[in-house]
């Protein structure tokens, strides 16, 4: 009752959260982190019902250890946002084709003078979309990296949602990471010929989340993901990289919460 109050309270207005602990951090469909992160999204903005929802988006990750600090001075140092578009196109009864429209930009400040290309601002598009129904979903994801930083990523998969006695739930999903030559590089390392990437997928992972809906403005969820490497080409360059979290497979869990009103 007191969500459904709070909801009432601010519309046309919305507020949305997700706070997370996570074992491990990919992003992009690349490790970047081994050891324990934080990460929230939050997204605030107006519902105009009929050309959908406008709103800013925000994104921060922080260490929970030490692991850091040869390169960053505290544990937040990893921060993203920029104004969205959502709207949803309804198909059919129980059909609905999502999207999601974001230009941000990404903040990487206070590294050390070793890493000192990361104290920069990145600039970037992205485009999600999912067809919503009772079955199986297909999502994707696109993000276009520009302004010095140019390169293309893209995530495709597909999840589907049971519900379980007493409002829990499980969604297994499987979904794949790639994109343009320089993203894979990113990912993986260069190939050990010298020669550019050719663009396709280089990554895989299946996850299953279970949770429970307290109620429609609130739900608690778990998860773990197996995160792969794919491609002989990619393991052995993935192998081969000297960056510290460079595994080519790799188990993760973590814990949250969703806040909507």
């Amino acid at each position: 009752m007191t969500g459904l109050l709070a909801a009432g309270l601010l519309a046309p207005f919305f507020f949305e959260a997700t706070p997370e602990v996570r074992t491990s951090y990919v992003s992009l469909g690349k490790l970047m982190e081994d050891r324990p992160m934080q990460v929230t999204y939050a997204r605030f903005g107006y519902d105009t019902e009929t050309f959908g929802r406008f709103g800013i988006r925000n994104w921060d990750v922080s260490s929970l250890t030490g692991r850091r600090s040869d390169a960053h001075n505290h544990a937040f140092y990893h921060t993203e946002v920029g104004p969205t578009w959502q709207y949803d196109l309804e198909l059919a009864d129980d059909w609905a084709l999502k999207s999601d429209i974001t230009r941000s930009w990404t903040f990487y400040r206070r590294f050390n003078s070793a890493y000192a290309a990361s104290n920069r601002t990145y600039h970037w598009w992205q485009m999600d979309q999912s067809l919503a129904n009772p079955y199986i979903v297909p999502f994707y994801r696109i993000r276009k990296c520009f302004r010095g930083n140019d390169y293309t990523y893209f995530m495709a998969g597909v999840r589907r949602r049971f519900g379980l006695p007493w409002s829990l739930y499980a969604t297994p999903s499987v979904f794949v990471y790639g994109g343009s030559s320089r993203n894979i590089r990113r990912t993986v390392g260069p190939r050990p010929d010298g020669e550019p990437w050719t663009a396709g997928v280089c990554a895989i992972t299946f996850r299953l989340e279970a949770g429970w809906s307290f109620n429609e403005n609130l739900s608690a969820f778990m998860f773990v993901e197996q995160y792969d490497i794919v491609g002989q080409g990619h393991r052995h360059a993935n192998a081969q990289n000297p960056y510290r979290c460079a595994h080519n497979d790799w188990t993760l869990g973590g814990i949250g919460l969703r806040l909507k009103f």
